[in-house]
């Protein structure tokens, strides 16, 4: 199927998403802090309760769906980078909504972005695209380093309490399960397509619903400790990084073998991450923080 139609559907994942954001971002600064221990069975329960933390999450589920249909014919590592074009549906709603006036940089975000989507749209090859063949010893090593990057990260903060800021520590493992819980339904699809259903919904399905979920509470986590428009730059620049280095190493996913296209590829993909970093203080939350003003 065309990479234009994978475009357009998760631009429309993408909106949902970030509806999703802002409902979780407004129902989390009512919830109690989250924090791991007893008590941690009580806030989930507290969160699902909230209505709008709960209508966030179908509204993230909706775009989820979207997003797998996508992915049944997308590599992950472009779909990941494709949603960099949320940023331009956020900086819309917030002229149309919100009567904010773009700044420079935020417009030549937004055009970046729109430029590296058009050349990823550019980039795909006529010829027949093979089946990717997953590599499961490089999926495991690269799914073991990044669970000991949160938990090194995690430890480091908690009993040595070194420099680094809460907010950070949260929007990495947000970034790291939301990247890893993607990467997961890619391996899923690719699993069952090669008809290992075992693996792909007796393992791999319920791991993804795992990652999903902690990246979720982390995101939430990270809303709790303020406005914290780091969140979004450090979180989506860490799961898309983390669904090209997986699909290009783990899962098969390969570049086109003609020079120019890949170089639109390659520049395409640079362009929106760029872009993306540019747009990184117009966030969901910022948008859920104007909204409830």
């Amino acid at each position: 199927m065309s990479i234009w139609i994978s475009i357009l559907l998760i631009t429309v994942c993408a909106v949902f998403w970030d509806i999703g954001v802002v409902l979780q971002k407004q129902g989390a600064d009512c919830l109690p802090v989250i924090a791991w221990g007893k008590e941690l069975p009580k806030t989930i329960l507290a969160c699902f309760k909230n209505w709008k933390w709960t209508g966030g999450l179908i509204a993230s589920g909706l775009g989820w769906g979207v997003f797998v249909y996508a992915l049944t014919f997308t590599p992950v590592s472009l779909a990941r980078t494709i949603q960099g074009s949320g940023f331009i549906i956020l900086a819309f709603f917030s002229i149309l909504f919100l009567n904010h006036r773009l700044k420079s940089w935020e417009w030549i975000g937004v055009s970046v972005i729109t430029a590296g989507i058009v050349a990823l749209g550019l980039s795909e090859p006529p010829e027949a695209k093979t089946v990717p063949t997953i590599i499961y010893f490089r999926l495991l090593i690269l799914l073991a380093g990044f669970i000991a990057l949160i938990v090194l990260l995690y430890s480091l903060k908690k009993m040595l309490n070194l420099g680094f800021q809460w907010v950070i520590i949260f929007s990495i493992g947000s970034g790291t399960m939301l990247g890893l819980g993607d990467v997961s339904t890619k391996t899923m699809l690719n699993a069952a397509s090669q008809h290992n259903y075992l693996l792909a919904f007796g393992l791999v399905a319920p791991f993804l619903v795992v990652c999903y979920l902690s990246g979720l509470m982390l995101l939430s986590r990270s809303y709790q400790h303020g406005r914290a428009i780091l969140v979004t730059a450090v979180s989506d620049f860490l799961s898309r990084m983390l669904t090209i280095l997986f699909g290009v190493f783990a899962l098969g996913e390969t570049f086109p073998s003609d020079l120019r296209l890949k170089s639109l590829r390659i520049a395409g993909l640079a362009a929106i991450i760029l872009g993306a970093a540019m747009m990184a203080r117009l966030s969901s939350e910022q948008l859920a923080e104007k909204w409830k003003s």
